[in-house]
């Protein structure tokens, strides 16, 4: 009965030992950071649709500010492309960018579907800004997922 007792307590310290393994594992890391300037005049079917929306109050993303959307020549869209690898054992979901905004920031588009990285894996998700032309592109970005339900964030700067 002793050694049925202690083999009990040496497999709870070993479940315990490995789901704080699992937790403190649970990392995502930022391999690299990647940004692309285009001006909006390329863009004219996605600038339109933007300029409806921030006319109707009805912007799908975050409105940094508002502003009248005129002529597609006067602003350009900045696209972050930010490479993670998931550390862990587990799929993190609902992985998202956040970029802090800059003068000259006017929103950031918004994205229909959820992201999620795998388990052990390396992947690449994309935000985009749309911005008056010449703005600098460094930002801020914050990067948050869950893993288990729990919230996890990490921050990165662009270059």
């Amino acid at each position: 009965m002793k050694f049925l007792a202690a083999l009990m307590v040496v497999a709870l310290l070993f479940a315990i030992g490995g789901v704080a393994w699992l937790y403190l594992d649970a990392t995502i890391t930022v391999e690299a950071t990647g940004t692309a300037v285009v001006e909006a005049s390329a863009q004219t079917a996605l600038f339109d649709q933007l300029r409806q929306q921030m006319d109707n109050n009805a912007v799908i993303g975050t409105t940094f500010r508002k502003a009248t959307l005129d002529n597609p020549a006067d602003y350009q869209f900045t696209v972050y492309t930010i490479r993670l690898k998931n550390n862990c054992f587990i799929t993190a979901d609902m992985v998202e960018l956040q970029i802090s905004p800059t003068a000259g920031d006017i929103l950031q588009v918004g994205q229909d579907a959820a992201h999620a990285l795998r388990a052990r894996s390396t992947g690449d998700i994309q935000a985009t800004i749309l911005s008056d032309i010449g703005t600098q592109t460094v930002r801020e970005i914050t990067v948050t997922y869950y893993m288990w339900g729990i919230p996890f964030s990490l921050k990165t700067t662009t270059r």
